[in-house]
């Protein structure tokens, strides 16, 4: 569950919703700030297309990507973390995906719209 300090990361609204098509992970060891992980999601017609920079801590579940109805990707940046503002979980307890991330964008996104 989410607190005051864990809110629901703006980036994409109900991901809990949303089916895990593609996920990549790319790692930099030496210059591990330029790792990532890539997540495509799919609702129906919507496809969003995340990277996440700089990843840590990444756990996957067995059975991953099956049962993603619980991913929640929550915007911790309150919590002053160094190089973590996102934390991408699921809020069942039998989470198939978990990682924090320095941030988070949307591949798609333009700049035109914000």
């Amino acid at each position: 569950m989410n607190d005051e300090n864990s809110p629901d990361h703006p980036i994409i609204e109900k991901p809990w919703e949303f089916e895990i098509r593609y996920f990549a992970y790319y790692s930099e060891p030496d210059r591990w700030l330029e790792s990532y992980i890539d997540l495509t999601l799919v609702r129906g017609d919507t496809i969003r297309r995340l990277r996440f920079s700089a990843p840590q801590e990444l756990e996957i579940a067995k059975g991953f990507p099956v049962d993603t109805k619980s991913l929640q990707i929550q915007d911790v940046s309150r919590r002053r973390m160094e190089n973590i503002s996102v934390r991408v979980d699921c809020f069942e307890m039998d989470g198939v995906i978990s990682f924090w991330a320095k941030d988070v964008m949307d591949l798609d996104f333009d700049g035109e719209d914000c």
